[in-house]
């Protein structure tokens, strides 16, 4: 999905390193000249998979890093994020949209990346997520 080589960000396994995050986001829609109106999308797909990423994949290691890849051609941002962790299998994630699972707090974070991205796979192991936003 990033066929070239994508600016990186490789963060610490710790909440409070979300705002480096956010800075990164704002220095790749500088970069690429993509419209404010984007943003929101972009850091709150982003943001969900990096706390999956430093919650569940690496436990809040903080030893353990989380590194996010963003690149951006044609009017798409590519994005990739992976942890450190042992993985998980995606089919066992239950749907927070259904009654049992509403007061469930697991869930939401890949379902709304899943509803706000163009695009969205996981490796094999279950510790890398790849999504796609259309910025047009």
């Amino acid at each position: 999905m990033i066929n070239r080589s994508p600016k990186i960000l490789v963060i610490k396994s710790d909440i409070s390193e979300l705002e480096k995050v956010e800075n990164f986001i704002v220095e790749i829609l500088n970069e690429f000249d993509l419209a404010q109106k984007y943003f929101n999308r972009i850091y709150l797909c982003v943001s969900e998979a990096v706390l999956n990423s430093i919650k569940h994949g690496n436990k809040n290691d903080k030893n353990k890093t989380v590194s996010i890849g963003i690149d951006c051609n044609m009017n798409e941002i590519n994005v990739l994020i992976e942890d450190e962790g042992e993985g998980f299998d995606i089919n066992t994630v239950e749907d927070p949209t259904l009654n049992e699972n509403r007061n469930k707090e697991s869930g939401r974070g890949i379902f709304f990346i899943k509803n706000l991205s163009n695009k969205l796979e996981y490796n094999e192991k279950g510790n890398r997520i790849q999504f796609k936003i259309e910025c047009k």
